[in-house]
């Protein structure tokens, strides 16, 4: 019997998502670091909350990290932590994200934005598995599952110097891909069932269907997720045509003039 993510709210029987069920059962029970890559709009925060109910560390909360909204000036801070009087305004001593994952899971959501200056020292983190809080003497001992995840080709952020060649190695121990909604075609309207609360066939007009079957969702699941809130929300048609898809359908909010 195969495995599916489903419990997870993970939806999808296709092939891909099949397949990447069994990536996941197989390596989530390891201490392995693992790196979620995929399109935006693909779950990969989803998974990465799958992977850690499956794992070691499933018992404890997973500490979630944003690289992308880090500041510059308090990133380091904020990871590894500081002991009082360490610099101005530090008037506590703060356990940084990593610390606080000991004995945990730690996901760090858009890892390739992590700032260039501060990848030389979670790389050491990585290899070591100690840290050393800003402003202290002694190094901390962290047993931490780290799950990293981004919608950015790592191997040409490196050729470009944005990304160390060394972390993105240390980082692809056990690497999970996405697969995007284009790939799962056969996945399409289970999602919309989800996300509508009803089978499709019955609010979607037949043109519609066809348009959802052939669009390519930039956006993903996420984007089709958004698309059957608004038609649900908006529409007050018995049937949603495909002028109704089109309509609610630009998930930025502009809509391009006729």
């Amino acid at each position: 019997m195969g495995r599916d993510l489903s419990r997870y709210n993970i939806i999808g029987s296709s092939r891909p998502m099949r397949e990447l069920a069994e990536w996941v059962y197989t390596a989530a029970p390891l201490w392995d670091t693992i790196i979620i890559t995929g399109e935006r709009g693909t779950g990969k925060e989803l998974l990465s909350r799958a992977i850690h109910r499956l794992g070691p560390t499933k018992g404890a909360e997973p500490v979630i990290v944003d690289c992308a909204s880090l500041h510059p000036a308090t990133v380091e801070s904020v990871l590894f932590g500081h002991e009082r009087g360490s610099f101005t305004g530090a008037v506590h001593r703060h356990v940084g994200f990593l610390e606080s994952a000991h004995n945990g899971t730690i996901f760090l959501d858009e890892i390739g934005l992590l700032p260039l200056e501060l990848q030389g020292r979670f790389l050491r983190f990585l290899e070591e598995k100690t840290l050393t809080r800003i402003g202290a003497s002694k190094a901390i001992h962290v047993r931490a599952r780290i799950i990293a995840a981004t919608n950015r080709r790592l191997e040409t952020e490196a050729k470009q110097g944005r990304f160390l060649p060394d972390l993105r190695d240390r980082l692809s121990v056990l690497p999970i891909a996405t697969p995007p909604l284009r790939e799962r075609e056969d996945d399409l309207f289970l999602l919309a069932a989800h996300f509508l609360e009803t089978e499709p066939r019955e609010r979607f007009t037949q043109d519609a269907l066809e348009f959802l079957k052939t669009y390519p969702f930039p956006g993903n699941v996420r984007e089709l997720r958004n698309l059957c809130r608004r038609v649900s929300v908006f529409c007050r048609s018995e049937k949603i045509s495909r002028d109704d898809l089109t309509r609610y359908l630009d998930y930025d909010g502009e809509r391009e003039e006729s």
